[in-house]
């Protein structure tokens, strides 16, 4: 007997919030957290600096299903094209605000961001010069491709803007590539 009361309570309380346990179910929705981390390349616009690495980790609160607050750290080091032993090291620190949409498995998104960009010239793999803290802020879209409920493949495209130091302009394009996992 009581356990039929049990199953009978449990079917009216499923049947009287029905949205409330689909919402939970479904990634991502309000208090769900994910991380991540992606690879790419860094575009920058500095004339006379080529193509370098991009390497990223995020971690990502989820205020509704659509909007979130995505906290991560980023290492890019471009190279100059005359010299490829001299780089220049960029570490950015910087929290941004996104914006998905729906999509079933494919979930596009937007987003914009704040942060502090750490600098350091690099020369034979040592510090060549004075490190510099630069302001600076994000523009960002891309997509995410759900492989299961919990893990999605990732793809961004990210505009830095940077504050100047001295001559060089630390602004550029990251393209990367990702995972992410959603709990």
């Amino acid at each position: 007997m009581r356990t039929h009361l049990f199953g009978w309570t449990l079917l009216i309380v499923m049947a009287a919030f029905p949205g409330t346990a689909a919402a939970q179910a479904r990634m991502p929705h309000r208090g769900a957290n994910a991380i991540g981390g992606e690879v790419g390349i860094f575009l920058p616009s500095q004339s006379g600096m080529t193509t370098g690495p991009d390497l990223d980790g995020t971690f990502e609160h989820y205020l509704t299903a659509r909007n979130s607050v995505r906290f991560g750290v980023g290492w890019m080091r471009p190279e100059l094209e005359a010299n490829h032993e001299s780089k220049m090291r960029e570490v950015r620190v910087a929290g941004d605000l996104v914006h998905n949409w729906e999509g079933g498995k494919v979930h596009p998104f937007v987003g914009a961001g704040l942060g502090v960009y750490f600098l350091q010239p690099k020369l034979n793999g040592s510090n060549a010069g004075a490190s510099a803290k630069k302001f600076g802020g994000t523009l960002l879209g891309g997509a995410e491709f759900f492989t299961s409920k919990t893990f999605a493949i990732k793809g961004e495209a990210r505009y830095h803007i940077v504050t100047k130091s001295g001559g060089y302009d630390p602004s550029g394009l990251s393209l990367t590539i990702g995972l992410k996992s959603y709990f």
